[in-house]
């Protein structure tokens, strides 16, 4: 890994000196080396676990854009019909790699800043943010599985995911204003949405580490008391999931995550646009015709390949640094 570190003398920054610039990285899964991909339940489970347990799964930008690629992997996987993320040994992820920058845990990727210029806040990217977004665009389900401590973005990322499950001992927080930093990995959009106003002015402003067992309601969906029981839930859920259409799975997901800030006439405008079109799609042929003969729906559509032209409905932004 470190002969994929330069130094990037383009990017500048007057607090931490020169950028450590890792190059991106073969999208061969079997090559990764911060998380391990795996299929499991017959293929139907894309399962990535953050790997650096002697770190406590520290984020770094390596395990960023793997975790990424992993992402990128499943949503055009058609036998994978939800992801599953979780961490190695008896932690979840213990925020940000805050060793010095070198070359086991670079400051960017290649790309994040286009060469010649400056690292500034017109053309930086948080790294966090860039998972987030991989979790959002994914065209599967994600399920999130904490089983251990899990503060900063390994609080953060999960508030992207659909689903999350933690042990109930785990500890947790988003702990930015205790180490001088800010919120990151959309956790600005999500938290507030995930607990409300007040609470989530609470978690941040006092920078609370705290046991899930004692987090307030809707932080997640569900709490264990053991850490084995942890991914198995976790499993569970994804197993009721593919028990749904892909497809279906694919634009109600979006119409939740989308359609929060509409009005309720724009959201029925968009539901019967979307409601008219799987009508006449084998999903629901499928759908129907299993409800009828009583036996188990086999939906033959990939929300990858099959999805509607109409989409996207949501203004669509573009993130990545401009040239």
């Amino acid at each position: 890994m470190a002969n994929q570190i330069q130094e990037d003398k383009s990017h500048i920054l007057v607090s931490r000196g020169p950028r450590l610039l890792a190059k991106w990285i073969d999208n061969d899964p079997s090559t990764f080396q911060n998380v391990v991909y795996e299929k499991i339940e017959g293929g139907k489970i894309a399962s990535i676990t953050l790997n650096r347990p002697g770190k406590r799964n520290a984020w770094t930008e390596f395990m960023r854009q793997e975790v990424v690629a992993c992402l990128d992997i499943a949503s055009r996987d058609k036998e994978v019909r939800v992801v599953l993320i979780t961490g190695a040994g008896k932690y979840f992820c213990a925020g940000a790699d805050l060793t010095p920058a070198g070359s086991h845990n670079p400051t960017s990727i290649e790309g994040d800043v286009p060469h010649g210029r400056n690292a500034d806040n017109t053309y930086w990217r948080d790294g966090g943010g860039i998972a987030g977004l991989a979790v959002i665009r994914c065209c599967k389900p994600v399920v999130c599985a904490i089983n251990g401590a899990a503060v900063g973005v390994g609080m953060t990322l999960p508030l992207c995911c659909d689903v999350t499950v933690a042990y109930a001992d785990a500890k947790v927080g988003f702990v930015f204003g205790r180490r001088g930093l800010t919120m990151e990995c959309l956790s600005s959009y999500f938290l507030e949405r995930t607990v409300g106003h007040k609470i989530a002015m609470e978690l941040v402003l006092t920078g609370r580490v705290f046991k899930a067992a004692d987090a307030p309601s809707g932080l997640f969906n569900h709490v264990v008391r053991k850490r084995e029981e942890v991914v198995p839930k976790a499993v569970n859920i994804c197993k009721e999931m593919i028990l749904c259409s892909g497809m279906s799975n694919f634009i109600n997901r979006n119409l939740i995550l989308r359609n929060t800030n509409l009005s309720p006439e724009e959201a029925h405008l968009i539901e019967s646009q979307s409601i008219y079109w799987v009508g006449s799609e084998s999903d629901v042929q499928e759908g129907i015709s299993s409800f009828l003969e009583k036996r188990q729906a086999k939906f033959p559509m990939d929300p990858f390949r099959d999805s509607p032209g109409w989409l996207p409905w949501w203004r669509t932004i573009e993130t990545r640094a401009k040239l």
